[in-house]
């Protein structure tokens, strides 16, 4: 018998596979001890993956709105015995509750489309850009814009090329990494 998450996610699962979250990874280039920051974490589809990629000297922060999602990874990284993940509970288009040059990576996945349509994208950027270190990256997952599912409506869909434009605008240089399976894009930005 299957528990309600497993039947929700297994409904509702956006990915094909672990061969997004394997692609995306390889993409991005990650470095033991690395300090990441998943935010929009969720259930942690990303942020279990990140903390084993990073290793016990590194650490993920898992930031989300959604206390249930938080509980979900918690429970997820305790049964991986991932010590390396913090769950911070928070709303970044308001403020990242992470301290100031304290990030190697900001990752989000799926997260940016949902930012940019409520207007928050000048917010959420410009305290991106304060939790980074120096030399620090925001690497953002996001769907196609195509017709889906999966995914949120057309009119809710950016490309890279909007995207690469909001980015530049607000400060950040931004470097098209390519497409991820049929349904998405990964874009890299620096300060």
């Amino acid at each position: 018998m299957h528990s309600w998450r497993e039947e929700f996610w297994g409904r509702h699962n956006l990915f094909d596979s672990d061969e997004i979250v394997k692609e995306v990874l390889n993409k991005i280039n990650l470095a033991k001890g690395f300090y990441v920051a998943d935010l929009g974490s969720g259930t942690g589809r990303f942020t279990i993956p990140l903390a084993k990629e990073i290793g016990e000297n590194g650490k993920v922060f898992a930031v989300d709105i959604s206390k249930e999602s938080l509980m979900i990874l918690k429970e997820n990284a305790d049964r991986e015995k991932l010590n390396n993940i913090e769950i911070v509970y928070g709303d970044i288009s308001k403020k990242i509750p992470l301290d100031d040059n304290s990030i190697d990576v900001a990752f989000m996945a799926n997260v940016f489309h949902d930012i940019l349509y409520e207007g928050n994208e000048s917010i959420v950027l410009s305290e991106i850009k304060r939790i980074l270190k120096n030399n620090g990256r925001l690497i953002i997952l996001e769907f196609k814009k195509i017709r889906g599912p999966p995914g949120p409506p057309i009119f809710m869909r950016i490309s890279h090329d909007e995207l690469i434009n909001i980015l530049n605008k607000n400060g950040f240089s931004a470097k098209y990494l390519g497409e991820i399976g049929k349904y998405h894009y990964l874009m890299e930005a620096r300060i």
